[in-house]
């Protein structure tokens, strides 16, 4: 069946001076033209333009906020991705998932719940630590600096983190964890973000959505800027 879309928004990287060289960026072409469905049931067409620095000309960035709308991948937001994960640990079959999700206005097959369910774990279960430390060194050879995109998603008493590299979009790390004060939360993002580490940017929620971000603000170096995503 054909998703018809209610909407569409057009996204622009969130900075647009070159992290090298300082010159403004310019429009290059758009990187990704999406229809997504979102957790709240609406359907909207996503375009992320694709900007270059026109002096380096070697890296499109582009929009960090349509970037982690839709699961990476796919055509549905990671907030469903989530809800997936969430419904599956607690044993629910696929159909029963369904059900629910369309309750929700969010129309899909039981086999993308299980592709989608498969993808997820990955991520999950994934060697994090070897990833982070990987894109941490890459940046800084490349750009002499780290910016992340994180998002915070919660699911009744569940929550999940899922930490992007700002340069490539890659998801590097997602982690489920029980509330803001899960000493598992704390730990694993104390250890990497830290003085220890360059990161001079993030990109998360809003503060007043959430208690993530002054979370966030009160373990990253000092040095660091912080922005907010803007929906629609």
């Amino acid at each position: 069946m054909k998703i018809k879309e209610a909407g569409c928004k057009i996204y622009k990287p969130e900075i647009l001076i070159c992290p090298i060289c300082k010159s403004k960026l310019k429009y290059c072409y758009t990187l990704s033209n999406k229809v997504i469905q979102f957790s709240s049931g609406r359907i909207i067409r996503i375009k992320n333009l694709g900007y270059k620095c026109p002096l380096c000309n070697d890296t499109v960035y582009f929009s960090q906020a349509a970037n982690k709308f839709a699961f990476k991948g796919y055509t549905y937001s990671a907030k469903i991705a989530c809800y997936i994960a969430y419904y599956k640990e607690l044993h629910y079959g696929r159909e029963s998932i369904c059900d629910i999700l369309s309750n929700k206005g969010i129309e899909i097959s039981d086999r993308n719940i299980d592709i989608i369910y498969k993808k997820f774990i990955s991520y999950l279960n994934m060697d994090y630590d070897l990833k982070i430390k990987e894109a941490y060194k890459n940046m800084l050879d490349k750009y002499n600096e780290i910016r992340l995109s994180i998002d915070y998603i919660t699911i009744e008493n569940k929550n999940y983190v899922i930490m992007y590299d700002f340069f490539t979009g890659d998801i590097l790390m997602i982690i489920d964890f029980n509330g803001i004060n899960d000493p598992k939360m704390n730990n694993i993002l104390q250890k990497y973000i830290n003085d220890e580490y360059n990161i001079t940017t993030i990109f998360t929620v809003r503060s007043f959505v959430s208690s993530f971000q002054p979370y966030l603000k009160s373990i990253a170096p000092k040095r660091c800027k912080f922005y907010a995503f803007a929906k629609f």
